[in-house]
């Protein structure tokens, strides 16, 4: 996705209730995912965790989660 069809997306999210549901259950499903392998960790947690392994990755090198979350809603 490039850059531009990214900020699109995330200006589609805001108007449109539907695209927003489909979101928060994929994020839902991530937390599934972690849950069923043994993390105690709720979406939030994830989200804040990300965020922070990118910004350091990226401060080094291109992060290494990032083109697989790079896409992931809700993180």
């Amino acid at each position: 996705m490039s850059k531009k069809s990214a900020e699109e997306f995330i200006e589609a999210l805001v108007g449109n209730a539907a695209l927003r549901k489909k979101v928060d259950e994929a994020a839902e499903d991530i937390v599934k995912v972690a849950r069923d392998a043994g993390y105690k960790v709720t979406a939030e947690e994830i989200a804040v965790a990300l965020r922070a392994y990118w910004f350091e990755e990226a401060a080094e090198k291109p992060p290494k989660l990032f083109k697989k979350f790079s896409q992931t809603p809700g993180f």
